[in-house]
């Protein structure tokens, strides 16, 4: 039975990634943990390993990490900074040689490509962060390609935005949409009305990770966008409308007005935003071309996350004012 150790299974694609390893069955599942309590074990479901340790203690991964096992890191710390981040990647680079790992996954992200005029962006696009977040998020992996080579194989994995059941993206959207002001709503939809919306599904996410742990032979550091930019519908436009359809919302009266793209550029860039092309794409065919198949289709997924949405807040709404 392979090892999987996962590194940042806490978190909101940690804890989707180990529900779908559990659910193959195919899997020693071992996830790091600062308490390693007991309750842990019993929040992911049994057979999954609690091991106690911390990437800023390296003596604490030894018995986390295993001979010939995949590794995959989900960390990142978000308070800490970009010193802290690149310590705590050296000590997983430095853990994973001495314990002889067969091959580490890295969860980056499709940020750190900043600020670019392209269309599409794709794995070979020069990255021009211009956050804290995207900067440090860079630097890691050019740590980690720089470091891991000869002595482990390496995969990063860069995701889109992230969405799903409990996901943040979509949430201040579908609570504006279902009790915010219709006039805010239709002035932001005139402005956003065309830019794309770079969502990825996150179950889409955990199989891109399982996906990479399974590719025989070296990945030797490659980098691989997981996106569903692919889709037409992912757009402001069109998932503002499969919302407004499930909360049984009826569309504008007014017909929207058209805002140049140039205008919203301008915002974006005023609002010190990462990414300011509405246009933006992230091409995810890399990982298609390596065999990859996405197991939830962007726009099931969306409705997906509609009707949860609609259970768990409009419905908790609802049952407050009966």
């Amino acid at each position: 039975m392979r090892t999987i150790a996962i590194i940042g299974a806490s978190g909101y694609i940690g804890k989707h990634l180990v529900a779908r390893l559990a659910r193959d069955g195919e899997y020693r599942i071992k996830v790091l943990s600062r308490s390693g309590l007991a309750d842990e074990g019993r929040e992911y479901g049994a057979g999954v390993e609690v091991v106690c340790g911390d990437l800023a203690r390296p003596d604490s991964l030894a018995g986390f990490l295993e001979p010939g096992c995949t590794v995959v890191n989900l960390v990142y710390l978000w308070d800490a900074g970009e010193v802290a981040n690149l310590a705590v990647t050296r000590n997983l680079i430095d853990a994973c040689d001495a314990a002889h790992v067969s091959r580490l996954i890295h969860c980056s992200t499709a940020a750190v490509v900043g600020r670019v005029p392209d269309e599409w962006v794709n794995e070979r696009t020069p990255c021009r962060p211009v956050t804290e977040y995207g900067i440090t998020k860079f630097k890691v992996e050019q740590t980690l390609q720089e470091k891991a080579r000869g002595r482990f194989d390496l995969a990063i994995l860069r995701p889109t935005s992230v969405f799903g059941p409990a996901g943040d993206p979509l949430k201040k959207l579908a609570g504006n949409l279902a009790s915010g002001s219709r006039m805010r709503n239709y002035l932001k939809s005139c402005l956003f009305g065309s830019r794309r919306m770079n969502l990825v599904h996150v179950e889409n996410v955990v199989a891109a990770i399982e996906f990479l742990g399974h590719c025989s032979g070296n990945l030797n550091g490659e980098v691989f966008i997981v996106s569903d930019d692919d889709c037409a519908a992912n757009n402001f436009a069109d998932v503002e409308t499969i919302l407004m359809s499930a909360f049984g919302l009826k569309g504008y009266r007014v017909p929207k007005l058209r805002i140049p793209p140039a205008w919203l550029t301008l915002f974006l860039w005023l609002m010190r935003r990462n990414n300011v092309n509405p246009r933006c794409n992230y091409d995810p065919d890399k990982l298609m071309a390596l065999g990859f198949a996405r197991p939830v289709i962007f726009t099931k997924g969306l409705m997906d996350y509609a009707k949860w949405y609609k259970s768990e807040y409009l419905g908790q709404q609802q049952s407050r004012a009966d």
